[in-house]
């Protein structure tokens, strides 16, 4: 007789598992690798330090879109990021984590190589030719392997990667159709868990601006770090981080383009091409702003000054804001934004502030919160 208490009927079951009942002897090396994996969770601690690249917008060993609409500025923002992680240097006043670099330029063509020439003594490797990286054909092994050789060689490894653009190393597949994204997610996955890098994608976004990259959604949902590009009239270009696996989104980095001359061509006529240069914190996305909507900004410093608090979620920018009711609450009363005495009229007036300041960039509104832009 046996003290074991007796399974269910099930055949296929009691075939499949074994019945150990605490004896840690008797499981096999997957079920113990798991079981070692286990953890009471009393027992985690917080994990603070958080490896970067670009603090607060690039982390090291992610997988990241930079996204937006043509003429944005796409490739230059990413040409820039890459720069300034080769050389070890702050960016947008960030901090920055020095780390050897990739550029896989598969669009190509002489128009990048000028872009390469106007930066400041750049230290990165480029791959310059169309490469696929979705099914049978798929370059993400060689590429490793290349990847493996330059690091040996060189004594390190490899902390970023750029593939500009993700449409040119589709290979032909749909990037509509969700079977197409995971397997180029799996190839990209391939690529990061052989180096360790931090993998950042340059797309478009669709005839739609507003539903964000262009493609199937699975793609966000696989991806750590999203960076959306927005251009306004006057050419000022704003990357903002509209997602952050584990982290806060909402930083934001105002910049133009520079026109450069690179030198004259065989009949004397100049060469040029662009350099990212941010733009003037003082003056980032500030035009146009009325004295009523200053008011009305310096009201909501005050309020954040004295009644702020920092609301801890991913969507969420991680300095403190307050109720937006509060704000608004403050900034209708009589005599503050407008002197009449009827409150729909001060209503009017605080909602044509609201709407500069939003245009402006100088507040965020999510759900019913208001922040400053840092």
């Amino acid at each position: 007789m046996t003290d074991e208490p007796k399974m269910g009927t099930d055949s296929a079951v009691e075939g499949a598992v074994s019945h150990l009942y605490g004896n840690r002897a008797r499981l096999k090396p997957r079920a113990l690798a798991l079981l070692s994996a286990t953890t009471w969770a009393a027992d985690l601690s917080p994990c603070l330090a958080r490896p970067y690249l670009v603090k607060g917008w690039l982390d090291q060993s992610a997988l990241s879109v930079l996204y937006g609409p043509s003429n944005s500025g796409k490739s230059f923002l990413a040409l820039d990021l890459a720069h300034h992680v080769a050389k070890g240097r702050s960016w947008g006043n960030r901090r920055v984590n020095k780390g050897r670099v990739l550029y896989i330029a598969a669009e190509g063509g002489g128009g990048f190589a000028n872009r390469v020439a106007a930066l400041d003594d750049p230290e990165f490797f480029v791959l310059s030719v169309p490469i696929t990286l979705t099914g049978t054909d798929s370059a993400a092994g060689p590429l490793t392997e290349v990847l493996q050789h330059l690091s040996a060689v060189g004594g390190a490894g490899f902390d970023m990667i750029v593939i500009d653009t993700m449409a040119r190393v589709m290979g032909g597949r749909d990037e509509n159709a969700a079977p197409d994204i995971a397997d180029l997610v799996r190839n990209l996955d391939l690529i990061r868990r052989v180096t360790g890098a931090h993998v950042m994608l340059v797309h478009h976004t669709g005839k739609d601006t507003g539903r964000g990259a262009r493609g199937h959604s699975s793609l966000r949902a696989a991806i750590d770090t999203e960076i959306e590009l927005s251009r306004d009239d006057l050419g000022q270009i704003t990357a903002e981080v509209t997602k952050q696996r584990d982290g806060p989104t909402g930083y934001r980095f105002c910049y133009q383009l520079r026109q450069v001359e690179l030198g004259l061509d065989q009949d004397g006529d100049p060469v040029t091409t662009c350099l990212v240069d941010p733009a003037v914190p003082a003056e980032a996305g500030r035009a146009g702003v009325s004295e009523a909507a200053r008011k009305a900004l310096s009201l909501l410093n005050r309020l954040i000054e004295d009644r702020g608090e920092i609301h801890r979620k991913p969507q969420y920018p991680s300095h403190a804001g307050v109720s937006f009711d509060l704000w608004r609450d403050a900034c209708m009363a009589e005599g503050e934004l407008s002197s009449s005495e009827n409150r729909d009229t001060r209503k009017r007036a605080f909602n044509r502030c609201r709407e500069e300041l939003e245009t402006a960039r100088e507040i965020v509104v999510r759900d019913d919160l208001v922040w400053v832009v840092q």
